[in-house]
């Protein structure tokens, strides 16, 4: 029997009459919250570790820059947000568990796999491995912990989430930076039954093997009841596409001030990470080892600090009655940040750059906790799996991929090729345009959350 059947003492919703169970002990909602989070890091980690090993994967396997290209983007990205609409439909449908159990052994075997490649095309498809597995986590995970938590902690929650993404990125910078010094020195290592591997296979092995073990802590978490659903019911069968458009069109208003602040704001976070290590080397001649022991725990202790305080304060407004208190946060959050962001760029001293980056992704981390909390605060239990994965697919195509764009684009304004420069121009443009959309979606998606507050979850 589901954990979902066996659920002990029901209440009743007022708007449906229906029996509900109650949420569960804070103990377990927090558990499980820091088992997914976990399985988030590991996730992360597993996705970049092949960015801090391209030029001895390009030497030893004759790759080109295009074909690189192909593996970190075209290979991931597109297996990631096809399969992430896939998972998000089966996440209101099924066992939540299960399929991140698949999913996480999925990517893990394919990130081990990338260290068997012996040409570009063993490596695209473990890539493309490792990008379906990965898309089972954030539609999932974020779906479980909307049925494990009141609606009034839930920002706290989805940020304790997210910082799995932050301290995977950030381990991802350190332990990687480290690594790419000590590839260069090494030699071939041989492994009984695999034979003689080079060191960046090796590393291959060493972040993907574990993850088929750690992938088991998934099942120490109870799946939660299903609450807060349109129909009043707690099981059966999930949303479909069609049924989330129609929601969506709707609350037109919310979804499109939604989507575009957000949008901007994703150009701005994953567009500045994605440079702030080349910028560093090329302005200041810093190396691999120094930049990611100096800025990997900056943005760690930046994104922690973000995310926690956050998402406290968030859920402190929402019990004050901002019914909007995601979006308000996150749109004065972006008009403050603008400034400090073009000031770290432009600065000429490496240590004033690394500082003022962190207090602007200090401002800015809380990024997804914010996203996802006000999708899932909007969004009924049928349809939230469904309604982060095409959220997931259109800010990762269009704010994920313009945002490197837009920095490399801005570099060149001054005649003379700088990131700073780029990462400048971009923060002052998308900075305030995300601010303006967000706080123009503060009106709608009050009145969005007064309908969806008319089926109540239970208490």
């Amino acid at each position: 029997m589901s954990a979902e059947a066996s659920s002990p003492i029901a209440t009743t919703t007022a708007a449906t009459g229906t029996a509900e169970a109650p949420y569960p002990l804070p103990a377990v909602g927090w558990y499980a919250t820091v088992i997914l989070a976990l399985l988030y890091w590991l996730s992360v980690l597993d996705r970049f570790i092949i960015s801090l090993l391209v030029d001895p994967i390009k030497h030893d396997l004759g790759l080109t820059d295009v074909q690189f290209g192909m593996l970190h983007g075209l290979a991931f990205v597109g297996s990631f947000t096809l399969f992430g609409l896939v998972f998000g439909a089966l996440s209101d449908r099924v066992n939540r568990r299960k399929l991140i159990y698949v999913g996480v052994t999925i990517w893990s075997i394919a990130t081990a796999t990338c260290g068997l490649a012996q040409n570009f095309w063993h490596l695209l498809l473990a890539r493309i491995g490792v990008g379906v597995g990965e898309a089972s986590l954030n539609p999932t995970a974020t779906s479980m912990i909307a049925d494990l938590f009141p609606r009034a902690k839930l920002t706290t929650a989805m940020a304790v989430y997210a910082i799995g993404a932050t301290v995977g990125s950030g381990t991802a910078l350190i332990i990687g930076g480290a690594i790419v010094e000590a590839v260069s020195h090494m030699d071939a290592i041989a492994i009984p039954l695999i034979g003689t591997i080079r060191p960046w296979q090796f590393v291959f092995f060493l972040v993907g093997i574990p993850g088929s073990l750690i992938a088991f802590s998934i099942f120490t978490v109870p799946e939660p009841v299903r609450r807060g659903r349109a129909d009043g019911k707690q099981a059966g069968v999930g949303g479909t596409y069609a049924s989330l458009i129609k929601f969506m069109r709707a609350r037109p208003r919310f979804f499109l001030y939604h989507y575009l602040g957000f949008i901007f704001a994703s150009a701005v976070v994953t567009g500045g990470i994605s440079w702030y290590p080349v910028h560093i080397s090329r302005t200041f001649g810093w190396g691999p080892g120094q930049i990611g022991a100096a800025l990997g725990p900056a943005l760690m202790i930046a994104g922690i600090i973000s995310k926690l305080a956050g998402g406290r304060l968030m859920d402190r407004m929402y019990q004050r009655g901002y019914r909007d208190a995601q979006l308000r946060w996150y749109g004065i959050s972006m008009l403050i940040a603008t400034p400090i962001g073009v000031f770290a760029t432009m600065s000429g001293n490496v240590w004033t750059f690394i500082i003022a980056i962190a207090v602007f992704m200090t401002l800015l981390g809380a990024f997804q906790a914010c996203a996802m909390t006000a999708l899932n605060l909007v969004t009924p239990n049928e349809l939230r799996g469904s309604g982060v994965a095409v959220f997931t697919t259109i800010v990762g195509f269009v704010g994920g991929g313009a945002g490197p764009v837009l920095i490399a684009a801005g570099s060149e304004l001054g005649g003379k090729s700088s990131i700073g420069l780029g990462l400048a121009v971009m923060i002052g443009v998308c900075c305030p345009l995300g601010a303006l959309f967000l706080l123009l979606g503060l009106g709608p998606m009050r009145e969005a959350m007064a309908e969806a507050e008319r089926v109540p979850p239970a208490v």
